[in-house]
């Protein structure tokens, strides 16, 4: 088998080497062929065709499955693209490069990291002169181009080495973060080979961890068998250097995939334009994982395969779209999902043909079939059945004629006759829990939609994708959905329960269903279009906001006379009920997104501030090697070590907020409150702001130190704001703390001059705000509010004083 790079032979691909080399793919039964990169192939497609059954690629390979392509992504390696510009050292900004020759930049996906940071400076291709390629610095150093791309892997070494100057534009500065060195394979290939394409992996992870330890071994390895460019030893350690720093290895496992990370660049790329025709949208599908793509039986359930020749299997042989039989042939929806069964089976299916579903379960009662198809889990059922997990979810209807009222309550119906297929699991429900209703069993849908039409009876219950089909495919104008069940209908495969083996097996072929198998098969038998995979989660929200609007309307337009008293106290009842349970929806919604968007800020802040501290150390190193000492530059070095401490500190205790995970300490407030200065006491000291402090030693508290010294820092910076906004001569902010009662009162009150009551009344409102949006978004005392009194058990409020306004936060003293 083989892989096929991205590129030419370089420390790049360092852990595929090594893994070849060292005989990691050699441990786990892989004989594998590196194929150097050649321009004039297509990397997808050489992978796609079978030319090669594995692929590096840029995070271009996401834009491609979103079109549509049956590519699958196996495992990452670079956490952040070493693709960037570098420009004559008298350009300053991105926004300066307007009209400059720049090599290597077009509209190709591959460069969206470029294209998106020209774009934040107003620019597009058409705004610049474009050179082709040529991989060459030579023109950048002529001067005869204003800007080039350039890899920090490779071209920074070679202008480093000719002292030239220049300067770079990294689009990781502005928020363009992608992937790089991406390992993927073809979705025929992870399907029949799932544990192949796991050891792959593997022995790929395992290459590179041992690269990364072993940077000049490699090296020496590519420079006898790889060196195709005849780089020097030199400039390939710096490439293995830098490929270190941006694998980030001591923060992610090498190889790993975040999920949330794909997702955003699949997101940018449909933002952007560059996915035109967007086809594939479960990134859940796109991300391999062995349990989603392997189907291994076991040793005894391939003997039992081997043994058995031939599965039966009995349906209901006229319930369209869902399944039946026509001349002999098993047809509808069920049968799609059949083949895609069969094709992880050694031997067929066969469908028992029967005149009725009546007739097939008796069939199945009597092992006279293995398996009935599309059977819901009863009680009564599971003494004669196994039930594999379901894989398809069905609201169940009653239909009636035109000219009957609609139904707001099943159970208001009154004593009806309702007509119902026999031996559907339906019978069972309402006969359970709907006593006002007569079942009367019927032979199919159609023998029940008769008995409406020639009032037989009330109304017709079943599949509401069943009803829908018979009324797009037949004349029921005079019919139309009363009333829908609570209920839903789940349907899957009926096992006979002294067949252990089979239903097994047929779990795992129902574990392995995707929800685009399931999209492209309801598809095919609807003439609704769906943008997205068929969600049903999503259509009985839909269905759910339906009936309160269809409830809402009844009661403002019928007669009130016609509604009697019963109905309409619980309809009243109801709709208090939901408009409780919307409210509760709508502010667990808000702060599932404040989660959520404080998950993608953490994300975004851990690698420069990782960058930072390394920097920081890397400084502190040199400077002592160069036994150069500064007290005040020492002092700067602890400062920034400090305050990126803090930032990676403030992430964890905002993401903290929202689990319900977090641990509490005993800490010294006093210690927590000079903690708190000091992270502000630089803007504090710039505008002459004093600060006091009166609290005694030795108050402590057991509690989350972390946030309430965010709490802290919030009500500070609000302080200064307010201050240097009033121009206050001698600005003071005082803290003191209380102990009374049993109760810590911590006080942050200012010179300011106070709040309006109009303000003060709104002050913890979320996104309100005196300041200009580029201060402030609002939430600082929002949040500060809600991590007092709902993390904390706590108050936070604010209240004036003769002078200014003082935050008071009140704490109970623990016991613990």
């Amino acid at each position: 088998m083989s892989l096929q790079l991205q590129w030419k032979h370089q420390f790049e691909f360092a852990g595929f080497y090594a893994a070849k080399e060292k005989g990691f793919f050699k441990d786990v039964g892989l004989d594998v062929e590196l194929l150097e990169y050649d321009s004039t192939k297509s990397i997808s497609e050489e992978v796609l065709e079978g030319r090669a059954q594995y692929g590096l690629s840029y995070s271009s390979i996401i834009a491609e499955y979103l079109e549509g392509k049956p590519l699958v992504l196996v495992a990452n390696f670079f956490k952040q693209s070493p693709l960037v510009l570098i420009a004559q050292e008298s350009i300053e900004s991105p926004k300066d490069l307007k009209g400059k020759k720049i090599m290597g930049v077009s509209d190709s996906i591959d460069n969206i990291t470029l294209l998106l940071m020209l774009d934040k400076f107003g620019l597009k291709t058409k705004d610049i002169i474009n050179i082709p390629a040529s991989f060459k610095i030579d023109e950048f150093i002529n001067k005869k181009i204003d800007a080039m791309s350039a890899f920090t892997t490779n071209e920074l070494y070679y202008l480093n080495k000719k002292g030239i100057k220049y300067t770079i534009f990294d689009p990781v500065v502005y928020g363009a973060k992608y992937y790089d060195v991406n390992l993927f394979t073809s979705k025929k290939e992870a399907l029949q080979n799932p544990q192949r394409v796991q050891r792959f992996k593997e022995a790929s992870i395992r290459g590179w961890e041992y690269a990364l330890k072993h940077k000049e071994e490699v090296v020496d390895i590519i420079l006898q068998k790889y060196n195709t460019q005849n780089k020097s030893k030199e400039a390939l350690l710096f490439e293995a250097k830098q490929i270190e720093q941006l694998m980030f290895a001591n923060i992610y496992k090498v190889g790993s995939i975040d999920k949330d990370r794909v997702k955003i660049i699949a997101d940018s790329f449909m933002q952007a334009g560059f996915v035109k025709k967007i086809k594939n949208r479960d990134i859940e599908s796109f991300i391999f994982e062995s349990s989603a793509f392997s189907i291994s039986f076991s040793q005894k359930e391939k003997e039992y395969l081997k043994n058995k020749k031939i599965i039966s299997m009995c349906v209901d042989p006229n319930w369209m779209p869902f399944e039946a039989l026509v001349n002999g042939e098993y047809i509808g929806l069920n049968s799609e999902f059949l083949k895609l069964f069969q094709k992880e089976l050694s031997i067929p299916i066969k469908v028992i043909e029967t005149d009725s579903w009546s007739e097939s379960v008796k069939l199945a009662r009597e092992k006279k079939c293995d398996v009935l198809s599309l059977l819901m889990q009863t009680k009564d059922r599971e003494k004669d059945f196994n039930f594999p997990t379901p894989y398809l979810d069905v609201p169940p209807v009653i239909v009636t004629k035109t000219d009957k009222a609609s139904v707001v309550d099943i159970y208001t119906i009154g004593k009806e006759k309702i007509a119902v297929v026999k031996d559907y699991a339906l019978v069972d429900i309402i006969r359970d829990k709907y006593k006002n209703l007569e079942v009367i069993e019927v032979k199919d849908t159609e023998e029940g939609l008769k008995k409406v039409e020639n009032g037989e009876v009330f109304g017709f219950a079943g599949s509401s994708v069943a009803i829908e089909y018979n009324f797009q495919h037949g004349d029921y104008a005079s019919f139309k959905i009363s009333a829908h069940f609570a209920e839903k209908l789940s349907f899957g495969f009926g096992v006979r329960e002294d067949d252990i083996h089979l239903y097994n097996i047929l779990q795992k072929l129902v574990q392995k269903l995707s929800e685009d198998d399931k999209h492209d098969i309801l598809k095919k038998y609807f003439t609704i279009k769906y943008e997205q995979k068929f969600d049903y989660s999503l259509f009985y929200q839909l269905f759910a906001v339906v009936l309160i609007i269809a409830i809402i309307f009844i009661y403002r337009n019928v007669k009130i006379k016609k509604l009697n008293e019963v109905l309409q106290e619980k309809m009243e009842a109801e709709l208090k009920k939901s408009s409780d349970k919307d409210k509760m929806l709508f502010h667990q919604n808000k702060l599932a997104a404040m989660g959520e968007m404080l998950e993608n800020i953490a994300h975004q802040w851990r690698q420069p501030l990782t960058q930072i501290n390394s920097s920081v150390l890397l400084i502190d190193d040199i400077l002592h090697e160069k036994n150069f000492r500064n007290v005040d530059v020492e002092e700067r070095l602890l400062e920034i070590e400090s305050l990126t401490k803090y930032l990676s500190n403030t992430i964890n205790d905002f993401k903290d907020f929202f689990a319900n995970d977090k641990m509490k300490n005993e800490f010294l407030l006093r210690e927590m409150i000079e903690k708190s200065i000091y992270i502000v006491k630089g803007s504090l000291k710039k505008n002459n702001i004093e600060v006091t402090v009166d609290i005694e030693n030795d108050f402590r508290y057991f509690g989350y130190e972390g946030e309430l010294q965010q709490v802290v820092v919030v009500i500070l910076n609000n302080a200064k704001d307010v201050l240097l906004s009033r121009n206050i001569n001698s600005p003071i902010i005082n803290i003191s703390i209380e102990l009374k009662d049993g109760f810590y009162t911590i006080r942050i009150c200012d010179n300011a001059g106070g709040i309006t009551k109009n303000i003060r009344e709104k002050i913890f409102e979320p996104y309100f705000t005196t300041k200009h949006k580029s201060k402030g978004t609002g939430l600082g005392l929002y949040m500060s509010k809600k991590i007092i009194e709902e993390s904390m058990d706590g108050e936070l409020n604010v209240k004036n004083h003769n002078m200014g306004s003082c935050f008071e936060i009140k704490l109970k003293v623990s016991s613990d």
